[in-house]
């Protein structure tokens, strides 16, 4: 399988002919997953799409009937549509995402060209700090257009903040960058993870092997980070978040792929092994957890488990491991219990602007939607029927 984060077609995996017979371990026919991501990219996601700005909306915040302008949501939300355009090749998808990416460069990319961090990513406006796991996804993001329009100002940009990556390495493997200290800052969220993805798929897009070097020198620092028990504390180096796992465990499994050496399969299986551990009984995992073993946050982010699942059934491709399978089945039906679907029990159902989309924390809290948690909702019942199915 080739090496991709946005669609099971990057995978190629073929799409999968959704039947009416239940898809295994998830207790839903194909046929009711396909409906449920169709409603949610053709009737939610374009109620969140500001099309003034051309870019997606940031929260939704039911119990006002707010929309919040755009921001950082437009950094992953383009996902969903590329990965919807993979599916059912329909140009409105691709326009979209390209839409919202060209709209995330103008506002939160480093592009002057004195800049010795270019290709930096905000995480906040008007300034701020750069995150470098921020650079990585859009470096993701970009190649992702590129690889399906072949524009070369795509390729361009993604080039820009792989070198913003470097420049990390460069420095400790720093994880942000402070605009207003000009200087590195060693603590905060070490995502290695997303930093392989992007290079892999870089040199993938390009074929050029320093890319693939770049990818294995991020790998390498990322076992270093791996404690004893296969946990990795990647925030401020003592906390576990779910936000970055899935990228973890895929980055392994990607750099296995690579090179066949051992070691990456047994970090990937080390890190499944630690996250089966400490699943819950509903498929989901408490957002933060520290090094000794408490639960920090027992607030989940629901978008963040069936992106663990994704990574699970990658692992799976090579392990074969029925548990492996069993915990990306249950966190998947997770996700499903999370979709607002129109007359359910959730809060605000009937809202037009709520039905078929998915809540950014479980228990409700704020009662806030966005088009980031429902790219990987919608992503993971895609990589669910395509894997399951075939």
């Amino acid at each position: 399988m080739a090496c991709g984060v946005i669609s099971p077609q990057e995978w190629g995996l073929a799409v999968a002919r959704a039947g009416e017979s239940i898809v295994p371990g998830l207790g839903e026919s194909g046929i009711d997953l396909e409906k449920r991501m169709r409603n949610c990219v053709d009737l939610w996601l374009p109620r969140h799409f500001d099309e003034k700005e051309g870019a997606f909306h940031g929260f939704y915040r039911a119990p006002d009937h707010i929309f919040e302008p755009p921001q950082t949501v437009n950094l992953i939300a383009p996902w969903l549509s590329l990965a919807a355009y993979d599916r059912w090749q329909d140009g409105r998808y691709l326009g979209q995402a390209g839409s919202a990416a060209d709209w995330f460069y103008r506002h939160f990319v480093v592009s002057h060209p004195m800049s010795v961090v270019i290709g930096g990513v905000r995480e906040r406006l008007p300034d701020g700090e750069l995150w470098t796991k921020f650079a990585a996804e859009y470096v993701l993001l970009a190649i992702g257009i590129y690889n399906r329009t072949g524009q070369d100002r795509y390729l361009a940009h993604a080039l820009q903040s792989a070198g913003f990556l470097i420049q990390s390495a460069r420095h400790g493997f720093a994880p942000r960058y402070g605009e207003r200290e000009n200087r590195w800052l060693e603590k905060g969220w070490q995502s290695f993870g997303r930093a392989v993805e992007a290079f892999l798929c870089l040199g993938q897009a390009t074929g050029e092997e320093r890319w693939f070097s770049a990818a294995l020198q991020w790998g390498e620092y990322g076992l270093k980070l791996m404690a004893e028990d296969g946990g990795l504390y990647l925030i401020d180096e003592d906390y576990f978040n779910t936000d970055i796992a899935a990228d973890e465990l895929r980055a392994f499994v990607f750099l296995y792929e690579r090179t066949g050496d051992p070691r990456w399969l047994n970090a990937a299986e080390r890190s499944a092994g630690w996250l089966i551990a400490h699943q819950r009984d509903d498929g989901a995992w408490p957002l933060t957890i520290d090094r000794d073993g408490n639960t920090v946050v027992e607030t989940v982010g629901p978008g963040d488990v069936p992106n663990i699942a994704v990574s699970f059934l990658r692992l799976h491709a090579h392990t074969g491991d029925k548990s492996i399978l069993d915990a990306a089945s249950g966190a998947f039906r997770y996700s499903l219990s999370t979709q607002i679907l129109p007359g359910s029990g959730h809060p605000y159902s009937e809202d037009p602007n709520v039905q078929w989309g998915f809540w950014s924390w479980d228990p409700y809290y704020d009662y806030t939607l966005s088009g980031d948690q429902a790219t990987h909702h919608v992503r993971g019942l895609m990589f669910a029927l395509d894997y399951l199915l075939q």
